[in-house]
């Protein structure tokens, strides 16, 4: 694992070039898509190919403002309260440096929140005008589980397993689309490109930031305490790795459907074709994979609670030397 020390976090956070910067605020060009087709879950179902070319790019554009909320979601509703919780545990075993980190790596999720609000209010202003969420309607149960996991989360901290998997995965995103050229639906949307590869800039940090903290809360609770919060977190990746009837993904289509009518015969068709992607192999191996995720997976081989993963995650295979 190529983790950076703490120090050389803060002198990488000191450097502006290193850090996320403010993107213009220019009007989005809605020909072109957001990300790359094999980035949404609709690629991956047998429906994808029925949809014409401005079918595909509006559900491209959807499905990105989708994932716009989702790390919104994970920015304030999932990493700044746990970390937040934990921030008494780093005190107690970690550094000065770690928490210093920590301060800075909170105050700089905030910034990337609104940064996504902006974009998505620029790329759909009657959809985002009163709501920063047209997509992440969390149910009653969820609001409760993430509530269960806040207040756990001094005593229960997999949710770090969890947060390190997702920014690193985001990560990954913004490297896809700085790579992407023009597939075949065209070169994807500047605008759009460009804030995803500033937010990817602190996040690089943030990920290092995460393992010292995993270290620090995870690393130290007794093996019984270790091996519980493994199932915790293999339950919950099981879930999010479960496209759902009813879920975000469900929604995205529906709203689609709703902007194409002549797709109506079809919804259930599609919907029927995002809740098989549980067992498909290709698009669960694309969610969270070694390339994707290293140090994420580099802290799973550490972990011996977490030897019956790739039971869940299909792309993970533990070394033989774990």
């Amino acid at each position: 694992m190529n983790l950076l020390n703490l120090e050389r976090i803060e002198a990488i956070a000191a450097d502006p070039a290193r850090r996320t910067a403010a993107v213009a605020e220019a009007p989005p060009d809605l020909s072109l898509p957001f990300i790359p087709e094999d980035q949404t879950q609709l690629y991956y179902t047998p429906g994808y190919a029925m949809l014409n070319r401005a079918q595909k790019v509006r559900y491209n554009q959807l499905y990105a403002l989708r994932v716009n909320e989702y790390i919104m979601m994970l920015e304030r509703d999932f990493v700044d309260p746990v970390l937040k919780v934990l921030r008494r545990r780093a005190q107690q075993k970690g550094s000065p440096a770690l928490r210093r980190a920590l301060e800075g790596m909170l105050a700089e999720e905030e910034r990337h929140y609104l940064a996504f609000v902006a974009l998505n209010r620029r790329c759909a202003p009657r959809d985002y005008e009163r709501v920063d969420a047209q997509f992440m309607r969390l149910r009653p149960y969820e609001h409760a589980v993430l509530r269960a996991m806040h207040a756990g989360a001094r005593w229960l901290p997999f949710a770090l397993w969890i947060i390190v998997a997702m920014e690193e995965s985001s990560i990954g995103l913004a490297t896809s689309m700085a790579r992407y050229g023009e597939g075949a639906l065209g070169p994807l949307e500047p605008g759009f490109v460009a804030v995803h590869r500033e937010h990817a800039k602190d996040e690089a940090r943030h990920i290092h930031i995460d393992v010292h903290l995993v270290r620090a809360c995870l690393a130290t609770l007794p093996a019984a305490w270790r091996a519980l919060n493994a199932k915790l977190f293999i339950a919950f990746m099981r879930d999010m790795t479960s496209p759902k009837a009813r879920g975000t993904g469900a929604r995205v289509v529906q709203r689609l459907v709703a902007e194409f009518p002549e797709l109506a015969p079809r919804e259930r068709e599609l919907i029927t074709g995002l809740v098989a992607l549980k067992d498909h192999e290709e698009f669960q191996k694309s969610l969270f994979n070694r390339k994707l995720a290293p140090l994420a997976f580099a802290l799973y081989d550490d972990e011996p609670a977490l030897a019956n993963l790739g039971e869940v995650l299909k792309a993970y295979e533990r070394p033989a030397t774990a």
